[in-house]
C-alpha cells in the first residue's frame, strides 16, 4: 500500500511559496519545508541532480548545475528532491585546491572558484575557503559574500550534535550553540565568557536551557546565524530522556522526530498520549508513522491531530542519508 506523510503534503505547498532561491535563504525562517539531502545521498544517487544547491531528480551529464545549465522546464516540483545540505567537517575539505573552493555565510554555502577575489583559495590573504565566515564577512564587507562577486549557492551550512560539541569556545576553538534548530556563532558575545554563557556551556543543543531564562531569546537577535542542527537516526537515539542532562534541571533531553522535524518533548510529560502512542514508546525515535495515511481505500489508522506538534519545540532538521 502507498503511503504519505501529512508532513510531506505541506511541504510541497511551501515549496512554491520558497522560491528555491539558497541566495535568499533564511535560517530563522526555516522550518523543514523541505528536506535536507547529504552530500553522500546526492554522489550515492545516480538520478539525483544538483542545481545551485536544490537537489532534483533528473537525468543530466553531470552532477553540479548552474540553472542556466538546465532546461527549466525540468526544475518543477515533480522532480524536487530538497536541498543540499554540507557538514561543517565537509566544508572544511572544500578549500579550493582538490575540491571546489566553498565558503559559508549566513547559513549559505557558496562556491568561489570561479571569483578572482578568492584565487586559490584566499580572499585577500585574510579569510580561506573551507570556513564559516558569517561573522567575518559581514566586518570586511557589509554586503556579505554574495557581492564578492561571481559566487554560487552550492547548498546549506549544517552541524549534527557530535560536530556542534567541537564548538566548544575552548583551546581556541569558537563558541557555538543551537537553539530552535538554529545554529548560531556566539563567538563574539559579551555575555559568553571561555565558552560558557549563564552556565551553559557552548557546543550544545540549548532550546530548553535557553527558554528557562524569561526573554532571553531575543538575545538570538545578537548573535550570528549560521547553520542548522541535523540529526540521523545514529544521532536522535542518543537523546532518549537518559543519556544527555539537562542544565540546571535535573532532567535528560527527550527528542522525537516527526516528518523531518525533531522536537523536544523534555519536559512534556503528556507526549506520548497527544501522539497517541503506548506508554512504553521510547524517545529518540521517529514517530512519523502516527501521522500516516493510506492513499487507497480507508484508513483505519487512529491519527493524532496534527497541531499537538506546535506544543513542542523543534530542535532540529532530519539528515537524508
Amino acid at each position: 500500500m502507498t503511503r504519505i506523510s501529512f508532513l510531506v503534503i505541506l511541504s510541497l505547498f511551501a515549496i512554491a511559496i520558497f522560491g528555491l532561491d539558497l541566495a535568499s535563504f533564511d535560517l530563522n525562517s526555516f522550518k523543514g519545508e523541505f528536506p535536507l539531502i547529504s552530500l553522500q545521498k546526492l554522489l550515492q544517487t545516480d538520478e539525483f541532480v544538483s542545481v545551485d544547491g536544490v537537489v532534483y531528480r533528473i537525468s543530466a551529464p553531470k552532477k553540479f548545475l548552474t540553472s542556466k545549465e538546465v532546461d527549466q522546464k525540468l526544475l518543477v516540483e515533480q522532480n524536487f528532491v530538497g536541498v543540499l545540505a554540507i557538514t561543517i567537517d565537509e566544508l572544511a575539505t572544500f578549500t579550493g585546491k582538490d575540491k571546489p573552493a566553498l565558503v559559508a555565510a549566513n547559513g549559505v554555502v557558496y562556491d568561489v572558484s570561479a571569483s578572482k577575489q578568492w584565487s586559490g583559495g584566499k580572499h585577500r590573504n585574510l579569510h580561506n575557503a573551507g570556513e564559516e565566515l558569517t561573522y567575518e564577512l559581514l566586518k570586511d564587507s557589509p554586503h556579505g559574500v554574495r557581492k564578492l562577486g561571481n559566487v554560487k549557492p552550492y547548498g546549506v551550512l549544517v552541524f549534527t550534535p557530535e560536530q556542534l560539541a567541537k564548538y566548544n569556545g575552548r583551546s581556541g576553538a569558537k563558541s557555538y550553540a543551537s537553539v530552535f534548530g538554529v545554529v548560531y556563532d556566539m563567538s563574539y558575545s559579551k555575555r559568553v565568557s571561555n565558552g560558557v554563557h549563564y552556565n551553559y556551556p557552548m557546543g550544545n543543543e540549548l532550546t530548553f536551557e535557553i527558554l528557562q531564562m524569561p526573554n532571553h531569546t531575543t538575545m538570538l537577535s545578537r548573535v550570528y546565524a549560521i547553520g542548522l542542527l541535523v540529526f540521523t537516526e545514529d544521532s536522535l537515539v542518543k537523546f532518549d530522556g537518559k543519556t544527555f542532562k539537562t542544565f540546571g534541571k535535573d532532567l535528560f533531553k527527550a527528542f522525537i522526530k516527526v516528518g523531518s522535524i525533531v522536537y523536544d518533548v523534555t519536559d512534556k510529560p503528556d507526549w506520548r498520549e497527544k501522539l497517541n502512542l503506548e506508554e512504553s514508546a521510547l524517545p529518540g525515535r521517529d514517530y512519523t508513522f502516527q501521522f500516516e495515511c493510506e492513499l487507497e481505500g480507508s484508513c483505519t489508522h487512529d491519527h493524532p491531530d496534527s497541531d499537538v506538534l506546535k506544543s513542542f519545540d523543534i530542535v532540529g532538521f532530519e539528515l537524508v542519508k
